[in-house]
């Protein structure tokens, strides 16, 4: 889309009174930039349209495990999408492996 036609748009998502479109405009226009001008002076705390956190903020939280878990795998994160189940082929299941024997530091003491 161009430009223009991209803020045509966002204009006219903003009339509410179909008979009266120009000053409908104009008044959500005042309401939405007095709204914007106004979050400035709301405390840190409160959440608005632009302090509201990234899509996959995980907020610096750090998972609690009942066990020693290695560092490799304790990252903290949200998924994307529907959970699905399914098993690992066993190719699949081979390159894992190799993957955790090499790269993780609290399997090589059992090393052979």
């Amino acid at each position: 889309m161009y430009p223009f036609e991209r803020y045509m748009f966002h204009l006219k998502r903003k009339v509410k009174n179909l008979s009266k479109v120009e000053g409908s405009i104009v008044a959500q226009s005042v309401n939405e930039e007095a709204s914007q001008f106004a979050e400035y002076y709301f405390p840190s705390d409160v959440q608005t349209k632009s302090r509201r956190p990234a899509r996959h903020d995980d907020r610096n939280e750090r998972a609690m495990y009942p066990v020693v878990v290695p560092e490799l795998f304790s990252q903290v994160g949200r998924v994307s999408g529907k959970r699905k189940k399914r098993k690992l082929s066993e190719e699949e299941c081979s390159h894992l492996h190799k993957y955790i024997v090499t790269n993780c530091e609290a399997i090589a003491e059992y090393e052979r």
